[in-house]
């Protein structure tokens, strides 16, 4: 008994210690028209203007994407990513697939911390797909791309 509650403090320790550093760093609303269908999760989303932002009233892992009219589509989790040098605007940057655009990674202006999404399951099949017809796979940056606080 004392050694399966060692185990269940241990672990519990462990996961307080990685909620604790969860830093990612993208703290502004990053507002974005994007002019291709994408897919954020398992909702796919037509092109338009977009406001991805933290969710809820701590900063953390949790961001929520928006249509112009305001209504939250979809709340994601981000973890940490780091660009090379921080963007000099706004970044939303995007797995393509084939004719498939998913959301990837989400920059503030100025900050080389931002958060990267998990890949949704559609995503990791087309990948599997792709890699048995030698097609590409390429990262595009969204446009017209600012933040507002």
């Amino acid at each position: 008994m004392k050694k399966l509650l060692t185990i269940i403090a241990t672990l519990s320790l462990l996961i307080l210690a990685e909620v604790g550093t969860a830093r990612a760093q993208v703290v502004d609303a990053v507002v974005a028209n994007i002019p291709f269908e994408f897919t954020v999760g398992k909702m796919t989303l037509p092109s338009g203007q977009y406001t991805i932002k933290p969710f809820g009233s701590m900063p953390g892992n949790l961001m929520a994407i928006s249509n112009e009219e305001g209504k939250i589509l979809q709340v994601f989790i981000i973890g940490d990513t780091q660009a090379k040098v921080p963007p000099q605007q706004a970044e939303l940057i995007f797995h393509r697939l084939g004719d498939q655009y998913f959301l990837y990674k989400v920059f503030d202006q100025g900050n080389q911390i931002g958060g990267e999404l998990r890949k949704p399951s559609a995503e990791r099949r087309l990948e599997k797909e792709e890699a048995m017809t030698g097609s590409s796979y390429v990262t595009v940056v969204a446009l017209n791309a600012s933040t507002k606080r």
